[in-house]
């Protein structure tokens, strides 16, 4: 059965690739050059400082009150009714005790701000990932999908392959390691949505053994920058006018680059000091084609999965990736986001959430405030400081999961900077992720058994939250709890380490029919990022000790 798979697929895969060239001269096909290392030229072009500040001039309190304010409030489908005046922002250092309630958060809006916020929060989402609508389109562009489905489809069921004969010889665990990192490295290689997705199964041990999580760990979302020309003209194409209109000055050199976007730093023509994110040109339409062909392919590689007496379905996990990674797309989706969690988080006087320049914002272009910062892990910030960060860190992301239930999902040392007052800021939004209150409940009823070794409650209460069906037999899972999480949970709390505990976990996860839910997946990737990173900037920091008060409090409260 195994070879009869293999000769289909390389069949299959050899026609296209005899009829797609022969074709290629009738069909666009879609570009990946946004995605690809710049040419000599580009980078020569990218050093070049195309952005040139304007020269220095006054701006009296007439002008900036006339600055574009009616075009910016109509370019997101609201007519002005009144002149509306735009409020420079307060110098940071003059908002120590700001606070980011919706009230005063709204309080410190301009006008134009407060209009565009409330439009892009009655307004209807953007575009969402709909597995019909994908199937409509590119139905109608069958060598595209061919020269596409080609660079997919052959190193991956090639490594497949590999396994399922690993598998056959009986030393399929000997070669784990190895295949691990193989295929890490053809996820690398494939674009920017394998590199999302490697990202979020390395939290989904219910579907990959520890070998193969540790490796996706390791993938990083970091691409070359795309040319500026492109940039700029995306930028302008958003705001619906020159960016000269807008911006005082725009730095040549992009701060930062990744799969989905890039970040440049600007100065808006009111004087502030913005960061300025923009998608990479075609970005939606090639994750988009991945995602559909992935789709197409899961029939496929849920075959050969099953050769490895693994029942997954991966269609189901392909298009619950495609609705998260189509939010993350959605840069005002992003700022929604922003400016939740500054109404959730802003109070605490040890967090910061940067204001977002809402009438600049567009489904492609995020506008926020530029914060000037230090990553946690920087020599420069004194010890006894980075230790009162790491506990701001960790207190803040508790109370994100087990409290108010909307948290940052991906809160790692890019993601986080120390201001010179001692505040930590909070940056991208785009990867969130909400608990419902049952969950939660759920949640720290979980830790009572696994404090109490109450394994049979512990698989009941899975059964329940979904992780695993009704009627499976729970003896030879407790047993295996039994057997993998004495060692860990008997350490004492000082010692305790989340990771040795999830991985413990993971291992019966991955042994029994358990389907993982996204947001457990998603808290499981943030504790273990919020470990990592903690234990970077203090060595003897450790997560569990300084949450078990919280977590006390919160298991007696509720």
């Amino acid at each position: 059965a195994l070879l009869q798979l293999l000769l289909v697929l390389c069949a299959s895969h050899a026609a296209c690739y005899i009829l797609a060239p022969a074709a290629s001269a009738f069909v666009r096909p879609i570009s990946m050059r946004s995605f690809r290392r710049p040419t000599p030229s580009a980078a020569r072009q990218l050093r070049r400082p195309i952005w040139s500040p304007l020269p220095e001039r006054k701006v009296s309190s007439g002008v900036l009150s006339a600055l574009s304010t009616d075009r910016d409030v109509e370019s997101i489908g609201i007519t002005p009714t009144a002149t509306v005046k735009l409020n420079g922002a307060a110098p940071l250092e003059n908002k120590r005790n700001s606070t980011h309630t919706e009230t005063k958060a709204r309080g410190k809006m301009s006008q134009a701000d407060l209009a565009a916020f409330e439009a892009a929060k009655s307004a209807d989402m953007g575009i969402r990932y709909d597995p019909l609508t994908a199937e409509a389109e590119f139905n109608g562009r069958t060598l595209d999908v061919w020269r596409r489905d080609l660079q997919i489809s052959v190193p991956l069921t090639t490594f497949l392959g590999s396994v399922l004969i690993d598998f056959q010889r009986g030393v399929e665990i000997e070669n784990r390691a190895l295949r691990a990192t193989q295929f890490m490295e053809i996820i690398a290689g494939l674009g920017p949505a394998f590199i999302k997705a490697g990202q979020a199964l390395s939290s989904r041990p219910d579907l990959l053994p520890p070998d193969y999580l540790r490796e996706l760990q390791k993938l990083q979302d970091r691409l070359p920058p795309f040319p500026n020309d492109l940039a700029f003209k995306i930028i302008e194409e958003q705001l619906g006018r020159p960016m000269s209109e807008v911006f005082s000055r725009v730095e040549p050199e992009p701060v930062a680059a990744a799969s989905i976007g890039q970040v440049y730093k600007g100065y808006l023509l009111t004087g502030e000091a913005v960061a300025i994110k923009v998608q990479r040109p075609e970005c939606e339409e090639i994750i988009g084609l991945d995602i559909y062909i992935l789709r197409e392919l899961s029939g496929t590689l849920s075959s050969m999965i099953k050769l490895l007496r693994r029942d997954i379905d991966l269609k189901a996990i392909i298009e619950e990736f495609g609705k998260l990674i189509y939010e993350e797309l959605d840069y005002l989706q992003e700022a929604r986001n922003a400016q939740r969690f500054g109404e959730l988080y802003g109070k605490n006087p040890m967090i910061y959430i940067p204001r977002i320049f809402w009438r600049y914002s567009r489904s492609k272009l995020l506008v926020m405030e530029w914060i000037d910062g230090l990553r946690l892990t920087s020599p420069l910030i004194p010890e006894n400081q980075k230790t009162k960060l790491v506990q701001a860190m960790v207190q803040c992301s508790l109370q994100q999961i087990l409290e108010n239930g909307f948290f940052h999902a991906d809160p790692h040392g890019g993601n986080l900077l120390a201001m010179a007052d001692g505040r930590l800021v909070y940056l991208d939004f785009g990867m969130m992720s909400e608990v419902e209150a049952y969950q939660r409940y759920g949640i720290l009823e979980a830790v009572i058994h696994l404090v109490n070794g109450d394994y049979n409650s512990l698989g009941k209460l899975y059964i329940r939250l979904g992780f695993i069906p009704p009627g499976t037999d729970l003896r030879p899972i407790e047993s295996a709890l039994a057997k993998a999480l004495p060692d860990v949970l008997e350490s004492s709390v000082d010692t305790l380490n989340i990771a040795n505990v999830i991985n413990q976990l993971g291992d019966v996860f991955y042994q029994f029919p358990f389907t993982l839910p996204s947001y457990y997946t998603a808290i499981v990737r943030c504790l273990g990022v919020l470990e990592g990173l903690a234990i970077q900037v203090d060595g003897k920091f450790r997560i569990i000790n300084d949450a078990y008060p919280y977590v006390a409090s919160r298991v007696l409260s509720d």
